[in-house]
């Protein structure tokens, strides 16, 4: 065979104007490439970001406005709120004549008028607008002078109670002496809002009460019937007597529907809630427990929030607890000081009854610690104890004891008032006792006249009511 000659391919080298497209070629594939699999997803992305920001942006202002809408929902609503309470606090809860008997004795002096009977009618439904509101009427015959009717009138129209003077009849007796009857109209809100009553009972008057419509009479002596006010209602204590102090408090009724249970360490469970099992009100407050106490504070906390203040000891502080089984716990009250310390105060070292007791304890008598708050309920259990349990609390109370002086005089109780820009008396008498006709007994007490100018950050003394 003729052998084949092997013959060699010489490759030219590239011209430049070769290169230079190669090059081209080359950056036009990158650059491809990259715009292929980097920038279109890249641009994607941020588009598909954009529309979210922007989503986003709607959002928040979405909720900005919202946000303002409750705001000012929350404003209205608090108006409504104290334009409401502005109107019940003018009228009676419910018609009960303890309770107008109180306020009557509190307005009318026998200095006016002699009165020498109330009628109460049998309370009626009267139609306002649309809407049935229950009412009774009071006949008041009287005799007295001219004048001392006018003031009865005005005292009647000054009533933080609204009471109408529905007919005056008015009759000339001998001299300046006039007879007649007055009808009253009393309103009351029952079964239109949902309100405390805050009924009061009105105990028997032991002595003679100046200037009191209701004062017992000369050569009175008390009956002996009844079971008088109190009682343990369960087989606790026996009731405080009320009329061994000048002024009781009801420092919290507990009708409110939040509240803050705190444990002190995790092995405290429990819960506060409100309960239709009451002594006073419509509701109290149901303290829950259940307590594995190993830790070195075993206590289980209800707030009572910041309102609770005293300027001086009282001589008791009391609560109702009814009790629905024994319990070596010890229930207890926390006071804060100005400076923030914690003192608690034991009320009962054990629950050793069942159903309603009335429970006390004696605050810290330390003038030097005063202002003081009431800031907790507590029980506590002992350590490396273990119990679970429910008991009821309701009617927080304070008790002042008779004040005497050196004569044996019952003295009132008195709180101070600093004078603020703006402040007239009546303005004070009004948001302090609910009424103007307090104004004469403030200048009394402050030696004060008509006319005088009430300087900013006078002290004024003022009964406490």
């Amino acid at each position: 065979m003729k052998k084949l000659k092997s013959s060699n391919i010489k490759l030219r080298p590239l011209t430049k104007s070769e290169k230079t497209l190669l090059t081209l070629l080359v950056i036009a594939l990158i650059v491809y490439l990259a715009n292929r699999f980097l920038l279109v997803p890249q641009t994607e992305k941020i588009r598909s970001l954009e529309t979210e920001i922007a989503e986003l942006d709607n959002q928040i202002t979405d909720m900005q406005n919202m946000i303002k809408k409750e705001d000012t929902i929350k404003k209205e609503w608090e108006m409504l709120h104290r334009e409401r309470d502005e109107i019940l606090k003018n009228y009676f809860p419910v018609l009960d004549q303890a309770q107008i008997l109180y306020l009557l004795n509190d307005l009318i002096s026998d200095e006016m008028v002699t009165i020498s009977e109330l009628s109460f009618s049998t309370p009626e439904e009267e139609t306002i607008g649309e809407m049935p509101v229950k009412n009774m009427s009071i006949s008041v015959p009287y005799r007295g002078t001219y004048d001392g009717t006018i003031e009865v009138v005005k005292a009647l129209s000054s009533s933080p109670r609204r009471i109408v003077v529905d007919n005056l009849l008015m009759e000339r007796g001998s001299d300046s002496e006039i007879t007649g009857n007055m009808s009253l109209k009393i309103y009351s809100l029952e079964g239109i809002a949902d309100t405390d009553p805050e009924v009061i009972e009105v105990a028997t008057v032991e002595g003679p009460s100046e200037g009191s419509l209701f004062a017992s009479y000369e050569g009175y002596v008390e009956g002996s019937g009844g079971s008088g006010g109190g009682g343990s209602g369960g087989g606790g204590g026996t009731a405080i007597d009320e009329k061994d102090y000048a002024k009781v408090y009801l420092l919290h009724d507990f009708e409110i529907r939040n509240y803050s249970f705190i444990p002190s360490n995790e092995n405290i469970k429990g819960d506060a809630e409100p309960s239709t099992i009451k002594k006073s009100g419509k509701y109290s407050l149901r303290f829950e427990y259940n307590i594995f106490a190993i830790g070195q504070e075993n206590r289980a906390y209800v707030d009572l929030g910041e309102n609770i203040t005293f300027n001086y000891p009282p001589d008791t502080i009391s609560m109702w607890v009814n009790a629905f089984g024994y319990s070596p716990g010890t229930l207890g009250l926390r006071f804060r000081t100005q400076d923030g310390q914690d003192i608690d105060v034991e009320v009962s070292k054990g629950i050793s009854w069942l159903g309603w007791s009335e429970v006390e304890a004696s605050p810290p008598k330390d003038l030097n610690l005063y202002p003081l708050k009431l800031t907790h309920i507590y029980f506590e259990m002992p350590f490396n104890r273990d119990d679970v349990g429910v008991f009821i609390i309701d009617k927080l109370q304070a008790f002042y004891p008779v004040n005497q002086d050196s004569a044996g005089n019952v003295q009132p109780v008195y709180d101070f008032y600093v004078v603020k820009p703006g402040d007239t008396l009546t303005d004070i008498s009004r948001r302090l006792y609910g009424s103007a006709a307090y104004v004469n007994e403030i200048m009394k007490n402050n030696s004060l006249t008509a006319g005088d100018i009430l300087p900013v950050g006078k002290v004024l003394v003022l009964v406490r009511r």
